[in-house]
């Protein structure tokens, strides 16, 4: 069809620049509009081009409209799904199970759409599908909605235009891309504007030189594959002083977060670092499907309209609370990022703003979320768009968002294109009338996840990141298409529920089989491949999922392999560092050591590692808790070592199971769990009765294992507490239980995790609890003390495992290595002061060593959690 148009010469451009009529050039998308507007100026060395106007088909379309009927409305996409689900909702054709119609609106505006811009007639016959019959329904609904409001749909604008054409505003000349695509009622358009004294022509596609020039290239893994592509890059940076380049991929959503990591580290490292106040930092690249909700200023604006909503994810109060974004950020980040940890030690996963604050002990740290609050509370009730927009507006004014002076390139930007999204939910008005605040924010959510946005620059960057369609019609210098794998392309042919294939492809319709999908894929990769005189194509041998994956089908893959370039960096940082000839921590001082806050936990962090325990002890740093779903494993050991605390105390021991029956231990025992649990708030009542009942099952088979125990024992204290002195370290301790066994003393620590009984060994001491309580503990139990137990109530099993001075078992059994004598058990002290002596030396010396070849599971401590002072404050372990 474009074929019959004239062809554009350099002649021409130079006579249209000069002439004063106004030309316009359709194109495809808005990345081929700004590559042709670029294209134009330089080869015509103008930078403005007054009477000439390169835009997508798309939008000249409305623009011709309402530039000629602006008392005539064409709808937005999100106005046109606010109809739509306005015309669904409480449809017959609904199945009952239907809890929400958005997914199905969305769907229906696509078929219509669709059927509006091709013409396409569907019947509702007698063998028509409930689907079909459902699509005519709704469409007439639609039409007439359209009609009451006197608006269109972008799918009706060609027809309408068509209809109008004597009264449109008109360009002297029309130009049309040669990949410009067009549909039959387009093409129908074209003519009646040709016949109404438009010029049309045709572009010329760009000599790119020599296109043969292509490698190919294959890895094990996307990961390796994206560093290789930016190693690519770099190395171009080298060859050329100003290269355009293009890094394509198949899936971008999948492929744009692995590359920019990439591109960080080989490309342009400086990009990884804080930019001075006196610099903005801007890395040489775009993302051609750059998304406005994607930016940290708008998702923390999101953030803080749904925590005023109500209860929300715990990960979202905590986001918002350390938000750079919200006002007195900097001056309270440390009374913040204290509230944050009370927050993740006292709720579950879900929490609201107003029972969060509660647990500040800083009224100045939380003003700006009291503020958000008490706005939002005055802000009920329902309400038409443009009121929520209003209102929105005040609960972010009242936190303080943005928290930055004006002037800042980012955030005026940004805060530019989020005035555009309100504008967007504003005009929705007529569409949605008065809708409820989760509707609001569902809508503003809908809007902000559409809205493209890129930054403005003032110089194009050298490198672009774009999927295959945004590449189409550009032209770079060299090019390298990721992903091209059997997987990706060619691309599946989703089935439309409301109008059949058949209809579809009778029409013309592109993509609506698989054959035509295949030819467009085809030619698609042929003219992106071709856009650059050089290009490199790969593939991953491997899916995220470990899948094998061969190369796509589309392309011969007969191209020389790729070279791989040095791992150079295209840009490079000089800086002078000095490093002290031996790096050193000065000992612990007197005042510090009496600041100490601790257990036997310090002991413990300093087995696994010097440099673990200095971290944690000496520079008070904690990870963040993490919440999780339902109990987490602390409050569960809490709940099962009180409910032993509390029976054993009433019970006194062993004589309990001669003395009682069985019923009235578990009575006992059941009081003992209910005390317990009741002695700790939060969490459903549903839950709690579903954990009592394991606690009760659980306790349970620990007092069966108990009951055979082979000597009689008498528990002479639970919980008992104090401080000591340990090696030089004042601490503090608490054990779980003394037991007394003829006259002899055994303390026992409750674990109710898996235990490893070889940790309590001398050589590889990492579970220094016990060991402690045997030589620190005599002044807190008040006699000497003859052995230890290490007792485990787990669901897998219940054992204990036994080091004393006349026994290693309390259960009939027999143990390896046993420490069973009164010399064993003085030689098992004896070493254990030994090691422990020198772990209170090392840690008040200023050792801060540590072993790499420790696994991290050892730590449950993730360097790369944001972790915080806490004043101090370690928990008594």
């Amino acid at each position: 069809m474009l074929n019959q148009y004239e062809a554009v010469t350099p002649q021409d451009w130079d006579e249209w620049l000069k002439d004063g009529q106004s030309t316009i050039v359709l194109v495809d998308h808005d990345g081929e509009a700004a590559d042709l507007r670029r294209r134009i100026a330089e080869a015509q060395g103008q930078a403005y081009l007054e009477y000439l106007r390169v835009l997508p088909k798309a939008q000249w379309w409305v623009e011709l409209w309402d530039n000629s009927f602006p008392e005539l409305q064409v709808l937005r996409p999100v106005q046109v799904l606010a109809l739509a689900e306005a015309c669904i909702e409480g449809s017959d054709y609904l199945a009952p199970s239907v809890i929400g119609v958005q997914g199905i609106a969305r769907q229906f505006v696509d078929a219509f759409e669709l059927a509006e811009r091709f013409g396409l007639t569907v019947e509702a016959g007698p063998f028509a599908g409930n689907e079909q019959r459902a699509f005519c329904d709704w469409r007439q609904r639609l039409r007439e909605r359209l009609l009451e409001q006197g608006a269109l749909t972008g799918g009706q604008l060609i027809s309408a235009l068509a209809k109008r054409l004597d009264a449109l505003e008109l360009p002297v000349r029309l130009v049309l891309s040669k990949e410009l695509e067009l549909t039959p009622p387009e093409q129908q358009l074209l003519k009646a504007l040709q016949g109404a004294g438009v010029a049309l022509f045709q572009l010329l596609p760009a000599d790119v030189g020599d296109n043969t020039a292509c490698q190919q290239a294959s890895f094990a893994s996307v990961q390796e594959e994206v560093e290789a592509a930016a190693r690519w890059v770099a190395s171009w940076q080298r060859r050329a002083e100003s290269p355009r380049l293009a890094l394509i991929a198949s899936d971008m959503n999948r492929y744009e977060m692995p590359l920019q990591r990439a591109l960080e580290r080989f490309v342009y490292p400086a990009s990884l670092f804080p930019a001075s106040q006196s610099e903005v930092l801007s890395e040489p690249w775009r993302v051609g499907t750059g998304r406005l909700s994607a930016y940290p200023i708008i998702a923390s604006a999101l953030d803080a309209l749904q925590v005023a909503q109500g209860e929300v994810g715990l990960e979202q109060l905590s986001r918002l609370l350390r938000s750079p974004f919200v006002a007195g950020a900097h001056e309270q980040a440390a009374s913040r990022a204290q509230l944050d940890w009370r927050w993740r030690e006292r709720f579950g996963n879900r929490g609201s703003l107003s029972r969060a604050l509660a647990l500040s002990q800083d009224e100045e740290a939380t003003t700006a979320f009291q503020a958000l609050c008490e706005t939002a509370q005055g802000h009920a009730g329902r309400a038409q768009p443009s009121t929520w927009v209003a209102r929105f507006d005040a609960e972010l004014l009242a936190l303080g968002w943005p928290n930055r002076d004006a002037g800042d390139p980012v955030v005026d930007q940004c805060r530019q294109g989020f005035s555009q999204v309100m504008d967007t939910l504003r005009a929705l008005d007529r569409q949605l009338g008065k809708i409820g605040r989760s509707e609001a924010l569902r809508w503003l959510q809908h809007v902000l996840q559409g809205k493209r946005f890129e930054l403005r620059r003032d110089e194009a960057p050298p490198l672009q990141l774009l999927n295959l369609e945004e590449a189409s019609g550009q032209h770079f210098d060299a090019i390298w298409v990721l992903g091209l794998s059997d997987a990706a392309l060619p691309q599946a042919v989703p089935p439309s529920p409301f109008l059949p294939r058949e209809l579809l492809v009778a029409a013309g319709v592109p993509r609506a089989d698989h054959s035509d999908a295949l030819r467009r894929d085809t030619a698609l990769l042929k003219t992106v491949l071709a856009s650059a005189g050089e290009a490199v194509i790969s593939y991953p041998a491997q899916s995220d999922d470990a899948v094998a994956q061969a190369p796509c089908t589309l392309l011969d893959w007969n191209y020389p392999l790729w070279e791989p370039v040095d791992g150079e960096q295209a840009f490079s940082v000089d800086a002078a560092v000095e490093v002290p000839e031996e790096e050193k921590i000065r000992p612990v001082s007197a005042k510090e050591k009496s600041q100490l806050r601790g257990g036997t936990g310090l002991f413990r962090a300093y087995a696994l590692s010097p440099f673990y325990a200095f971290l944690k002890y000496r520079l008070g740093l904690q990870a963040l808790p993490e919440p999780v779903e339902g109990l987490d494993p602390k409050t569960q050991g809490n709940w099962i070592h009180r409910a032993l605390e509390l029976f054993w105390r009433e019970a006194g021991g062993s004589d309990i199971f001669q003395s009682e029956s069985d019923d009235q231990i578990e009575a006992r025992l059941n009081d003992a769990i209910d005390q317990a649990m009741s002695e700790e708030g939060g969490h459903g009542d549903e839950l709690r009765r579903i954990e009592k009942r394991r606690l009760l099952s659980l306790l349970k088979e620990w007092l069966d294992f108990e009951r055979n125990r082979e000597e009689a024992f008498r528990v002479k204290a639970v919980e008992a507490a104090g401080s000591v002195d340990a090696f030089g370290l004042p601490l503090h301790i608490k054990i779980d239980r003394v037991d007394e066994i003829d006259g002899k003393t055994v303390v026992m620590d409750y674990k109710t995790g898996s235990i490893a009984a070889n940790k309590l060994n001398a050589e590889n001491l990492l579970e220094p609890q016990l060991p402690m309580y045997a030589l620190l503990g005599r002044n807190l139990v008040n006699s000497d003390i003859d052995g230890v137990v290490l007792a485990q109530i787990h669901p897998r099993g219940m054992m204990a495992h036994m080091r004393s001075s006349w026994s290693a078992t309390l259960v009939p059994g027999k143990p390896r290595n046993p420490v069973d004598s009164p010399d064993k058990w003085q030689a098992e002290c004896e070493a254990w002061e030994r090691v422990l002596s020198g772990y209170a030396q090392g840690f008040l010396g200023g050792e801060a060593g540590h072993d790499s070849t420790r696994k991290d599971a050892d730590f449950k401590f993730d360097p790369f959690v944001p972790v915080l002072a806490r004043g101090g404050e370690v928990d008594d372990d």
